[in-house]
């Protein structure tokens, strides 16, 4: 029966091997880069300035300013990322999401390079308001979910999603724009949310990669899709009802689960801000106590590249 969550373990003839080498890097908080055969990349979620965002409470205060750490942006840029990517898949709004996409798209080493930005029309209208070369917002593809995208070698499937949201059922900064606003967002609570998206990229001879950038999701939109990793965010989701076990049975339970969006959003990256322990953070540990044996799951560390059939062989 479909959403109930019950253990079974991941279905036969998925998780490789893969005749098209892939490589996923996490880059912090939700975002992630996969690196096709070498030399191709797609970017997630890219958000790398970890700027301050908390009150003394420790909730998220939407009156911060926005203040992005271009310096480190490009030091990420330079040394970690495969080069300019063909797509930017953003799932929505939030500053934690989207503040550094801007920048990255303006980069003058990769204006030689075309990349297409896959978002809903609020991002689309919020990369206007940031200032992002118009050149840019042009090769914008603008989504709804429901879109199944080909590429050279690879798919793209939109689904629409939900945000995460506190115990009390609320979120940060709800909203959507139908036009770019009159002035420049300097605030964090201007980058609203937008639609919530989630993606599934699937590689020609390689694997199929479930991306979320939030704590939830519709569970009918993704029953039957079956990817072989599924990049699963444990940002709060308290208020919603068994997420874990639901997501995992919607999907038959993907082979390989990595956590994502649980570091502190703040600490540089680099830092160890995860909470690993020889036991796993408490995100691994948590998907581990509530996944079927046969999945495994890899905790992830900051920058560091990790090769999906060495992970799944």
């Amino acid at each position: 029966m479909a959403g109930t969550g019950a253990a079974a373990p991941p279905a036969t003839g998925r998780g490789g091997p893969f005749s098209t080498p892939v490589r996923l890097r996490w880059l912090g908080v939700a975002g992630w880069e996969i690196v096709i055969g070498g030399d191709r990349s797609i970017l997630f979620d890219p958000y790398l300035s970890r700027m301050p965002c908390w009150d003394r409470s420790g909730g998220l205060d939407p009156r911060l300013p926005l203040r992005q750490d271009r310096a480190v942006v490009e030091r990420v840029a330079d040394v970690h990322l495969a080069g300019p990517p063909e797509l930017v898949l953003v799932s929505h709004g939030h500053f934690d999401h989207l503040a550094d996409v801007p920048q990255l798209l303006a980069r003058p080493d990769w204006r030689r390079a075309r990349i297409r930005t896959v978002c809903d029309e609020t991002v689309r209208h919020l990369l206007t308001a940031l200032g992002t070369p118009p050149t840019r917002v042009a090769d914008v593809i603008q989504v709804t979910g429901g879109e199944y995208l080909q590429f050279d070698g690879y798919t793209v499937e939109v689904f629409r999603s939900l945000h995460s949201q506190f115990p009390d059922h609320g979120y940060f900064a709800p909203g959507r724009l139908i036009a770019a606003p009159d002035r420049r967002p300097d605030a964090l609570g201007d980058l609203v949310e937008g639609d919530t998206l989630a993606f599934q990229v699937s590689v020609d001879g390689g694997p199929r990669i479930l991306l979320m950038g939030a704590g939830n999701f519709v569970e009918r939109e993704l029953s039957g899709i079956r990817p072989d990793i599924a990049l699963v965010p444990m940002t709060s989701h308290a208020a919603v009802h068994r997420y874990v076990e639901r997501l995992l049975h919607a999907t038959g339970h993907p082979p390989l689960l990595i956590p994502t969006h649980h570091d502190d959003l703040t600490t540089p990256l680099g830092l160890a801000v995860t909470g690993s322990t020889p036991v796993g953070s408490p995100a691994a540990r948590e998907l581990s106590r509530r996944a079927p044996a046969g999945s495994r799951i890899l905790d992830p560390r900051h920058l560091e590249a990790v090769d999906v059939d060495t992970v799944l062989g």
